[in-house]
């Protein structure tokens, strides 16, 4: 993939500038994933940053220029991060090895700054342009000088995606852009945030059993009551954030397929990814509970699809020593 290298006409300072955009373009290739391969021929294939975009590409100059600015300023920070990732790996290597990894933070520092100038032009009234390709890479063109929007590293891109997405629709309406119906053509009104939890407790001969909106969490005899309580509001809270995050998305056309749906954790940062398709949509969401207990998350698929779906889903009995955590003296 290439990207075209023009020298705008507005003096011998900007042509300077892009010259040496040329020049670092070599880099942002270097440094550009493998895209999704794809062809977006119909919109179910694409992710709803991808079909944001899309609309963008015939949307107000104004919005253009909005997500455009989102996405270089989230993409210059981070490619200033791996500038100071590959500094800091420098010490402790071999002399030859530091001083390359200094040589490519170097350059990724000078990328970075082209990107922040890019950033700068539109700021003083250069159109944006939008692009999606057939392999459903998206890219940006400002006065002249095309950019990948893309993370060096693979599988944070829908993290960077979902981030862009985030700044952009905090400030313009974006249900217009990728919403979807329901069968009968209508739109259920799209939840703001998930209401604080209150799960209910009974105590039986087994020991206590908490429960909330159809799912029952079953703990053996144990004297942490305290720690258990605070635990089972974790998990319903959990629940109930990622229920609202996954009506949300859906409501924007978002179709999840549930057998991919993964929990991963974000390298480097609080929180995790949800990974919603192989399209590449992701929530971001801070879910411990769910994403460090091995087989709690297949285990409520069905919750939160029906959910979902707009149903109450099924009851769910959930056992504590299953997921670890019962471990210690007071384990049955």
């Amino acid at each position: 993939m290439t990207a075209p290298c023009s020298a705008a006409s507005s003096g011998g300072q900007r042509i300077g500038r892009w010259r040496r955009w040329c020049v670092l373009l070599s880099l942002s290739l270097l440094c550009a994933p493998a895209v999704r391969s794809q062809a977006p021929d119909a919109a179910s294939q694409l992710s709803r940053y991808q079909r944001t975009v899309q609309y963008l590409q015939r949307a107000s100059a104004t919005e253009q220029v909005d997500f455009a600015s989102d996405a270089l300023a989230r993409l210059a920070e981070i490619y200033l991060a791996e500038a100071d990732l590959a500094r800091a790996e420098a010490r402790g290597k071999s002399e030859a090895e530091a001083a390359r990894l200094r040589g490519w933070a170097a350059a990724v520092d000078q990328y970075a700054d082209q990107l922040l100038l890019l950033l700068d032009d539109l700021q003083e009234g250069f159109p944006a342009g939008l692009f999606l390709d057939a392999a459903g890479a998206t890219s940006l063109e400002v006065a002249g000088g095309r950019v990948m929007l893309v993370h060096p590293r693979p599988d944070q891109q829908g993290t960077f995606e979902q981030e862009v997405l985030a700044s952009f629709c905090g400030r313009h309406d974006c249900l217009p852009m990728t919403a979807a119906g329901d069968a009968d053509g209508s739109a259920r009104p799209i939840p703001l945030g998930a209401a604080r939890v209150s799960p209910r407790w009974t105590f039986t001969n087994a020991g206590p059993v908490c429960d909330y909106q159809g799912i029952e969490v079953h703990f053996g005899a144990t004297r942490e009551l305290a720690a258990l309580r605070d635990l089972c509001t974790q998990l319903m809270q959990e629940l109930q954030d990622l229920a609202v995050e996954l009506d949300w998305q859906q409501r924007h056309g978002v179709a999840v397929n549930w057998a991919a749906v993964d929990i991963v954790a974000t390298p480097g940062r609080p929180g995790h990814v949800v990974h919603l398709n192989l399209a590449g949509d992701v929530v971001l969401a801070t879910l411990p509970l769910l994403a460090g207990s091995e087989g709690l998350l297949a285990d409520v698929i069905p919750w939160l699809r029906a959910r979902a779906a707009g149903d109450e889903g099924p009851a769910l009995r959930l056992d504590a020593a299953v997921y670890g955590w019962m471990a210690g003296p007071d384990s049955p």
